[in-house]
């Protein structure tokens, strides 16, 4: 027939012109769908969507290199062209549609990597109103997420080209017993899909079961990260176990580790399991809870990290004070924020005998109310404290929220009255003592 006219020969296969032909029809609808995709469909949905130029331009090259994948795929298979590039020892067969397929695995991960990370998960963060929305924790959700389903689907495809090349090699050997555990390499990416799903699994529950319960019952910020520390360590928890089964570790023999570890445990690590044991109390009894502004130990700072040993403490100096856990549980610990944001604090003054007592307390409760750290309600009030030895004795007591910064609230509240006092003549005395000098007679 005519169609089977041969053209040519590549590597001793002959081409003929229905192949060519064939090729050819592939060729052209696949560069019709290239047209299609990257110039009709992805301009109106680029449109729709807020994505920046270099995603965009990485979705187009993405698609353009999957199509010529698969036209290279045409390309072998019109031509018969599926050669046998290496064989093994073992009956393996390395062919050139192997790397081929290898190609499109590692292009439809790229594809995946984008779409989870610039359309799904963009979009459910842009939904959100406002950033306090989001649940309190070190790290930028969206990027973390982004990370964890990039991190998933590149581990899957490595897995995939594994088996592919036939490279799921023993790397080493652990013995057991009578019998000997082989670590393959895909028992390592197995390892490491299980903690990413883990993650992932974590990141679902937080961010998007628990974020509605937090947002319908208005929970605090310090009560969420709560929830989801003791959420995480319950996940990972879960993971290692199933690391542990699927690497074939028998889980009879692990409890039996477990157990020497804690006496172990007991004997070597009191400190560490103490630590351990109050991160757990601190986050199930939430008496110290993230953003508290706490005093421990005189040390006055915020709360910005409850772990599972240590927690971070922001000071009023912009350090960041590392306490074990221990400390906000056996220690006593005043905590500022606990039932309320706001506190009580107090300005001490003493002025000299024989002066406008009524003027005073009306001087020191204009200078108070005039100050915007000093809350109206409660209203502040002054107490005649004593007769001291020198000094009548006041305190102005008032209440703010102000909390890191109250020791310049404090400051300025002195320099009002110290001014105000200038001005009416009110005289704080310095200290005094009689000393009586008895001579002999």
């Amino acid at each position: 027939m005519f169609l089977d006219t041969t053209l040519l020969k590549i590597f001793n296969q002959e081409i003929s012109l229905g192949e060519v032909l064939t090729f050819g029809l592939w060729a052209v609808i696949l560069y019709a769908i290239n047209h299609i995709i990257t110039k009709i469909l992805l301009p109106l949905y680029f449109q729709r969507q807020e994505i920046d130029v270099p995603s965009q331009q990485k979705l187009v090259n993405t698609i353009r290199r999957i199509i010529l994948t698969f036209l290279t795929i045409t390309l072998v298979v019109s031509f018969h062209l599926n050669l046998v590039i290496y064989e093994t020892g073992e009956g393996y067969s390395f062919h050139l549609s192997t790397i081929i397929l290898g190609l499109i695995v590692v292009q439809i991960a790229r594809l995946l990597d984008w779409y989870t990370s610039k359309v799904l998960l963009h979009k459910y963060y842009s939904s959100r109103e406002t950033k306090i929305d989001r649940v309190i924790t070190p790290h930028n959700h969206e990027e973390r997420a982004s990370n964890t389903m990039q991190y998933i689907v590149y581990t899957i495809a490595i897995m995939i080209l594994i088996s592919t090349f036939d490279l799921n090699k023993v790397l080493f050997q652990i013995p057991i017993k009578d019998n000997s555990l082989s670590i393959r390499v895909s028992s390592l990416f197995s390892v490491v899909l299980i903690f990413l799903v883990a993650r992932l699994l974590s990141w679902i529950v937080t961010q998007l079961i628990l974020f509605s319960y937090y947002r319908r019952k208005e929970v605090d910020p310090g009560r969420r990260y709560a929830i989801n520390q003791l959420v995480n360590y319950f996940i990972y928890v879960i993971a290692v176990f199933v690391t542990v089964d699927n690497i074939g570790i028998d889980l009879t023999v692990l409890w039996g580790g477990l157990a020497a570890l804690a006496v172990g445990i007991g004997l070597g690590m009191q400190d560490v399991f103490r630590d351990f044991v109050a991160g757990i109390i601190l986050l199930s009894e939430r008496s110290v809870e993230v953003n508290d502004v706490v005093n421990v130990n005189g040390k006055v700072g915020k709360i910005k990290k409850i772990g599972l040993r240590t927690s971070v403490m922001r000071g009023r100096d912009d350090t960041m004070l590392i306490l074990p856990n221990s400390s906000l549980v056996s220690n006593n610990v005043m905590n500022w924020t606990h039932l309320d944001n706001k506190v009580r604090f107090c300005v001490k003054v003493g002025i000299a005998y024989g002066s406008d007592t009524d003027l005073v307390k009306k001087i020191l409760l204009e200078i108070a109310t005039k100050n915007p750290s000093v809350l109206t309600y409660p209203a502040p009030f002054v107490r005649f404290k004593d007769f001291g030895d020198s000094a009548l004795d006041f305190e102005l007591f008032f209440w703010s929220e102000e909390l890191m910064g109250i020791e310049n609230v404090l400051s300025d509240l002195r320099y009002s009255i110290n001014t105000a006092f200038m001005q009416y003549q009110i005289t704080i005395p310095f200290p005094q003592r009689d000393i009586w000098l008895k001579g002999r007679e």
